[in-house]
């Protein structure tokens, strides 16, 4: 990767997650971690980056109250940047989010402690109930979804996720899930489709553009060429404000390509006693 590309994928990251980088050097970056954003990776990339793996130089850490231990941070941030790293593959994306996690859990599991109120005296025969709160789970909306590898062209990024559905239900409840997850709301378009067999053998095809004109039917013509059924995917593009023509369906349709053969949909065959019986209710909402 030329020291050009590798800015390409910092303007991409940046779309993604704005404000969040400073340029040091040539190769040098501090980067804010999503959500954490007092805390920061400063990431050396060699001249044959990706086939190389950044060098984490050092963890800025101006949350200190929260995170007392650099070091141990530091320890962790080194780990995570081994699992994740791949050579040949860019790793900022998948870098970010997996710091973005460690974060989050490390926060989860060292809650900051809160003053003791003022104990009131109360009279003997007036007594006060204790106010009990219900514990929420934080729920990751991303979970049980198979993803595919970014693909990055001109500062846009596209990613696809898939997963296995049985009913039109579970496919419409899980798609609103999905576009919850902070870094897919961010998304300038998530383009859908999905394609259901039942067992009764009424079959489902639809899509939505959200807003990326054509895209979503050409997404279903892609299923259908691939035969693949009881499938929900959603390729989300991050615009990175250079126009890319009839490209951005290319990177659309390869994204789900990946997605779909890493989860193995396209050697699942559906319930062959469907008929032609199809409901298609297209979803066509107008370019942003």
């Amino acid at each position: 990767m030329t020291i050009e590309e590798l800015h390409d994928e910092i303007i991409a990251i940046d779309a993604i997650y704005p404000n969040t980088i400073t340029n040091i050097a040539s190769q040098i970056h501090t980067i804010k971690i999503p959500s954490h954003e007092l805390v920061s990776i400063q990431l050396n990339f060699p001249i044959n980056y990706p086939d190389s793996k950044p060098e984490l130089l050092q963890i800025i850490n101006d949350n200190a109250s929260r995170f007392p231990d650099t070091n141990y941070l530091e320890r962790n941030a080194t780990e995570i940047l081994e699992k994740v790293f791949t050579s040949g593959k860019v790793v900022l994306f998948e870098l970010l989010t997996e710091l973005q996690e460690f974060f989050d859990k490390y926060l989860e599991e060292h809650p900051e402690n809160e003053p003791r109120p003022v104990e009131k005296k109360v009279e003997k025969e007036r007594s006060v109930t204790p106010k009990i709160e219900a514990l929420v789970e934080v729920i990751d909306p991303t979970i049980g979804w198979l993803q595919s590898d970014p693909i990055i062209d001109r500062n846009s990024t596209f990613i696809a996720y898939a997963r296995r559905v049985n009913n039109l239900q579970d496919a419409q409840d899980l798609l609103i899930n999905l576009v919850t997850d902070k870094k897919i709301s961010k998304a300038t378009h998530n383009i859908s489709s999905w394609r259901i067999k039942m067992d009764n053998g009424v079959s489902y095809q639809d899509w939505d553009d959200d807003g990326e004109t054509a895209a979503g039917s050409r997404l279903l013509h892609l299923l259908q060429m691939m035969d693949v059924w009881n499938i929900l995917i959603v390729v989300s593009r991050w615009y990175g404000g250079i126009h890319l023509g009839p490209d951005r369906f290319k990177h659309i349709n390869s994204a789900a390509r990946d997605v779909i053969i890493k989860g193995n949909f396209d050697n699942v065959s559906g319930n062959a006693n469907a008929n032609e019986n199809n409901t298609n209710n297209n979803t066509k909402k107008k370019k942003k």
